[in-house]
């Protein structure tokens, strides 16, 4: 037999069992029992009762093949994300370290597959993921019963809630505001807009992204301001451009809006990465040379851009062979190749001392 410890690992990432009262991490089979049964009374139709049992039975299957197994309960924080995660870990942490454990058997609802997994990796090696999915009835009575509770889980929970209701009310008033203005006949489009974005930056994880650079200090917090402040003026300033050439969209519009917009959208980045040039430096860091070669290729995109905007915009030529050969004639797209593979050589250069470093 191995000399592998194996823990058996169920998991609540959004804490429901703390809101009956049940404190995490909970170790040992016995007191995962008797957890599951008080959360079955509280909570019996909660798709987590089905997480705790699935692993009470991973448990005594290993237990009765021979296994070191050890079992273990913990849950991270009721409004779930980045606190959820950093509670997890912290718990997690501390039972592998109590336990001794060298592996883990993962028994998570597969929902939560994508934000706890990474976490529980980095600590302890995982040789197997219990994925469980609740089997339901498939009746119209009992698929309304379900989208009942999801609903209400939807508008009790907060981590639910400011999505399917704090979008929704920011739609609905962005819409009424602006369809009782003199601006009525731009609502719709104003609206869908919004929700466009809204979608990018959870899609993208952009959100998630700027609440990271918000904590991580006075200085990122700053230029996240600025930058905020910026983009929001380049946003008028690109309308205006678009409206003064009737949204055109013809080689010569094109050169007009890189000209007069480009400008602003370099200077609304610029805080961003020197903010985080600025934070990488204090912290001593090495990796400060990303921030530099952004910096770079910024410069870069910048200068070929409105070098060719402006070549368009004196020969007022449309024809894109005679552009061709005007950017060939000013050496502009060799100078680009030649940038591109300074940038590429230090890079690759900086990378491999990074790596020998960290």
């Amino acid at each position: 037999m191995s000399d592998e410890r194996t823990l058996v690992l169920a998991i609540d990432f959004d804490d429901d069992l703390g809101r009956v009262g049940i404190k995490t991490p909970i170790i040992g089979y016995e007191e995962v029992l008797a957890a599951a049964e008080k959360y079955a009374l509280a909570r019996p139709q909660d798709a987590d009762l089905n997480t705790i049992f699935t692993a009470l039975k991973v448990y005594r299957d290993l237990r009765s093949e021979g296994h070191d197994v050890e079992i273990a309960l913990v849950a991270g924080h009721e409004k779930g994300g980045a606190r959820a995660g950093l509670r997890l870990k912290e718990r997690l942490e501390n039972v592998v370290k109590h336990l001794g454990v060298t592996s883990a058997v993962v028994v998570v609802d597969s929902a939560e597959d994508e934000s706890v997994m990474p976490i529980v990796e980095s600590i302890v090696k995982v040789v197997a993921v219990e994925k469980v999915v609740v089997e339901q009835l498939r009746g119209v009575e009992e698929t309304y019963v379900l989208l009942g509770r999801y609903i209400k889980k939807a508008l009790e929970e907060k981590r639910f809630a400011k999505f399917f209701l704090g979008v929704p009310g920011l739609l609905i008033l962005t819409y009424v505001l602006v369809a009782n203005s003199p601006y009525s006949r731009y609502a719709s489009a104003l609206t869908l807009t919004i929700l466009g974005l809204i979608f990018i930056a959870k899609g993208f994880g952009i959100s998630a992204s700027i609440s990271r650079w918000w904590r991580a200090s006075p200085i990122t917090k700053l230029s996240l301001m600025l930058t905020m402040v910026s983009l929001s003026l380049t946003a008028v300033i690109t309308y205006t451009t678009l409206y003064s050439r009737n949204f055109a969209f013809d080689i010569i519009s094109i050169a007009v809006y890189i000209n007069n917009i480009l400008p602003y959208a370099v200077v609304s980045v610029i805080p961003l990465i020197a903010g985080r040039i600025a934070f990488r430096i204090l912290k001593r860091s090495f990796k400060v040379w990303r921030e530099i070669m952004a910096l770079a290729i910024l410069a870069i995109v910048y200068q070929f851009f409105t070098n060719m905007a402006r070549i368009i915009l004196v020969s007022g030529t449309s024809n894109l062979s005679e552009i061709m050969r005007l950017l060939n004639e000013n050496y502009l797209i060799q100078t680009l190749i030649l940038y591109i593979g300074i940038i590429m050589t230090v890079s690759v250069t900086m990378y491999a001392i990074e790596k020998e470093l960290v």
